[in-house]
């Protein structure tokens, strides 16, 4: 008997450790092979996470998301005179088109330079302005300069924090850009030659000194073309028309002249009208329409007693509600045809 229970017993226990390892290769097979260890990639070249949409909304509230504006790239086709047209045209419909009458009239102007408002390309006001000053290679100059925001409106693009959006609305409002906007134009259409400046009397002088892709005419006796830039002169009682800046241009080649220039972009000598589209006019891009005469010259109404008026502009004294006669926004101490040497 005794025999016989410990048979049974050695035989239980061997079928215990008989399906005890037959569970235990099955939860945990033995390799064939030994595992190969997989080198890790270095850090640095893991490629960025994006953030989420939940990661966006808990950075603080001291950092604004603003997206950098994709300009439309722009690879110049045609004629030096054509590609200057399209980028012009192109600034004048992101603003919504705004534009000044024959009578010298502002008759819309939807968005002005420093507002937040998104323009049609989708980039905010201000920052198309920025644009301007970055893309047209004259921001360094005032950031070189000192000048209050300039410095801000290099980080205007991305991640903006409130206190950079501020300053560079600031320098926005304070700096006349409608040089840079010329400037920002030129550099698009790719013109060879041309002196990119915050200040239009550079390339004047350049054009009155047969340097450059431009040459001054006189715009009371030349025909205007597409391309060519028309301008007036500023804040000046002495130098009146293209005489009056030719004399002071010889009198003094280094001439610090305030002045405006706007792009000729159409021409209509069946109508008798031009039109122009400048930078900083009323705070936006704006085009102007300027009547011709029977011989298809351009009639520029002269002013009788200008007063400074605002960043880009005079007008003239005595301009009110029961005079209405006296103002005109294209009522201008109008100087100089720059004409393309190369159209």
């Amino acid at each position: 008997m005794t025999n016989r229970i410990s048979l049974t017993l050695s035989s239980l226990l061997l079928v215990g450790v008989a399906t005890t390892a037959s569970a235990q290769s099955q939860i945990t097979p033995v390799p064939t092979t030994p595992p190969v260890a997989q080198p890790q990639q270095p850090a640095q070249s893991q490629p960025p996470v994006p953030p989420t949409a939940t990661q966006t909304q808990q950075q603080p509230q001291s950092t604004i998301p603003m997206p950098a504006p994709s300009p439309r790239a722009y690879v110049p086709t045609g004629t030096p005179s054509q590609r200057i047209l399209e980028i012009a045209r192109r600034e004048n419909r992101n603003w919504y088109s705004p534009f000044i009458a024959t009578d010298g009239g502002l008759r819309t102007l939807p968005v002005t330079e420093a507002e937040r408002s998104r323009l049609n390309d989708g980039s905010e006001a201000w920052q198309k302005v920025t644009e301007y000053w970055r893309d047209g290679n004259t921001l360094g100059e005032m950031v070189a300069g000192g000048r209050p925001g300039a410095s801000a409106c290099e980080s205007a693009f991305g991640m903006v924090t409130a206190g950079i959006r501020a300053d560079c609305r600031g320098f926005i409002i304070d700096t006349p850009w409608s040089a840079a906007f010329i400037s920002y134009v030129m550099t698009k259409a790719q013109i060879p030659g041309f002196h990119v400046s915050p200040r239009h009397i550079d390339y004047i002088r350049d054009a009155f000194a047969n340097r450059g892709p431009y040459f001054a005419i006189n715009p009371g006796i030349s025909r205007p073309q597409i391309g060519d830039l028309l301008c007036y002169v500023r804040l000046s009682r002495t130098i009146i028309g293209y005489d009056g800046l030719r004399a002071a241009l010889a009198a003094n080649p280094s001439l610090n002249q305030a002045a405006h220039c706007d792009v000729v972009v159409r021409t209509d000598f069946t109508g008798h009208f031009v039109e122009t589209i400048g930078g900083n006019v009323e705070n936006a891009v704006t085009l102007r329409k300027l009547q011709l005469d029977a011989q298809n010259l351009l009639v520029l109404p002269r002013p009788v007693n200008l007063v400074p008026q605002g960043e880009e502009g005079d007008i003239e004294a005595g301009c009110s509600p029961d005079n209405e006669s006296a103002c005109s926004f294209n009522r201008q101490n109008w100087a100089a045809l720059l004409r393309l040497r190369d159209p």
